[in-house]
């Protein structure tokens, strides 16, 4: 009698050190989910704002509605130079998002294992409780 007790203790403390275990590895992925997200979040939110800087650039490039002539005529290597710059920083800033879009997508990827990984770890728990 005394042989199974101390062998059901035994087998009760080894699937509690085993769900402590468990839980300490959820713990582990959960972390490292919170700290792709946060970066995720970063890159999405840096994303936007490239993007309306692009948006603010490209509404310059466009021909306006209406047109006041200004008091002396500008210099035309001047107006040539500034549509050049304002193409260049417009091509800089869809590099940026393209960089930042593949930055996004990677840190999905890195994701779904851990996420899997912690469906299974779910799933253990729930079996050994």
């Amino acid at each position: 009698m005394w042989r199974w007790l101390v062998v059901a203790l035994a087998l009760l403390a080894g699937s509690a050190g085993a769900a402590d275990d468990v839980a300490q590895e959820i713990r582990r992925i959960e972390a490292a989910l919170a700290l792709i997200s946060q970066e995720q979040q970063s890159v999405y939110q840096q994303f936007q704002m490239v993007q309306e800087m692009r948006r603010s650039l490209q509404a310059q490039m466009q021909p306006l509605q209406s047109y006041t002539p200004p008091p002396t005529p500008p210099n035309y290597d001047d107006v040539k130079r500034e549509e050049e710059e304002r193409a260049r920083r417009i091509n800089d800033y869809q590099y940026e998002l393209d960089r930042l879009y593949a930055r996004y997508r990677e840190l999905e990827e890195q994701k779904k294992p851990l996420l899997e990984a912690l469906a299974e770890l779910a799933q253990q728990r729930g079996q050994q409780q």
